[in-house]
């Protein structure tokens, strides 16, 4: 694990990291104690290493037993660095910025549930929760005594949370670098990638697709109140901004009965749909982009789509190598 994060994390957050798992794994005796004490003391850096985690010790309103969940029975080793894992999604959630976190090539690696590009699955959580998760997507998952989460690493999810007793109710969010979906009873999508601005960088953007019932939206970085979304509706934030809603569309979840369901989509954005669930480049000519294309075509066989949009519209598919294809006029 250390070689691992050496790259992106201070030394100072290292250490504190260790720490902070030793006192959750409850190794820490009279002289673990004093020995975390002389290291805090040591250095500022240490100091305000150890004041991010107490920020998210005081989120969770527990110290240190948000994380102290049963599925750490593991060896300790493997506790050790799923605990790790663990502190730098809360850390992500609090706002911390020690971490460079899409840039991360470990964190895919290390996910809970992963998807490979054209892949799809289906998890049921501990308590019940279905998650779907979409092409290339990936998860991890922390559940407490007082919270459900699931860090949306990348990709796309559909979420059919389960319901629980009032008596022992806990809050369920998806977690993603620009904010929190916190669910109130209901089944949502969540999408996370990179849009490209007009003479800008790219900008890490969320879709949130509610189906059922409500969620609760909230940018990382707006101190503003959560942004409602009821079923039937659509909602697009970055982590400062919240564009308007909108009407959700029925194809929104075709995905998970392995389908993409377009309706009147230039011929463009259908291609980009498609890179999704391929390997390699597909482009698309601006000489055809503009042409529209409508239908139900299966995720399964991306070859049979190419296929049918040469046959149904004046397009011709070049495949120059397997993994570089254009869509040009016929």
């Amino acid at each position: 694990m250390r070689s691992e994060l050496s790259a992106n994390i201070t030394p100072a957050m290292q250490q504190a990291s260790d720490w902070y798992a030793r006192w959750l794994s409850g190794e820490m005796d009279d002289q673990a104690k004093s020995a975390w004490q002389s290291w805090l003391d040591a250095d500022e850096e240490h100091g305000r290493a150890w004041q991010q985690i107490e920020r998210v010790q005081q989120y969770f309103g527990k110290v240190p037993g948000a994380l102290a969940v049963a599925t750490l029975q593991a060896p300790p080793s493997a506790e050790r660095r799923r605990i790790l894992k663990q502190l730098v999604l809360l850390l992500s959630v609090s706002g911390a910025g020690y971490y460079s976190y899409r840039e991360q090539p470990w964190r895919g690696v290390m996910a809970d549930a992963s998807t490979r590009v054209g892949e799809q699955r289906q998890i049921q959580l501990v308590d019940g929760t279905i998650v779907h998760l979409n092409t290339d997507s990936a998860i991890n998952i922390v559940y407490s005594d007082t919270a459900r989460m699931v860090e949306l690493v990348r990709g796309e999810i559909l979420i059919e949370t389960a319901h629980e007793q009032a008596r022992a109710y806990r809050p369920f969010s998806v977690i993603t670098q620009q904010g929190s979906v916190t669910a109130l009873g209901t089944r949502f999508s969540v999408r996370e990638w990179q849009q490209q601005q007009p003479g800008l960088a790219k900008v890490d953007m969320v879709k949130v697709s509610v189906f059922e019932s409500m969620v609760d939206v909230r940018p990382a970085n707006n101190a503003n109140s959560p942004v409602r979304v009821s079923a039937g509706e659509s909602l697009v934030f970055t982590q400062s901004q919240v564009f308007a809603k909108t009407r959700l569309k029925a194809t929104d979840k075709a995905w998970v009965n392995g389908l993409i369901v377009v309706y009147a989509m230039r011929l463009q954005e259908f291609a980009d749909e498609l890179s999704r669930y391929r390997s390699g480049v597909l482009r698309c000519d601006p000489a055809v982009a503009d042409l529209q294309i409508s239908g139900s075509f299966p995720i399964a066989d991306i070859e049979a789509v190419l296929n049918t949009i040469e046959q149904t519209l004046p397009v011709r598919v070049r495949r120059f190598t397997r993994f570089w294809t254009t869509l040009t006029p016929a």
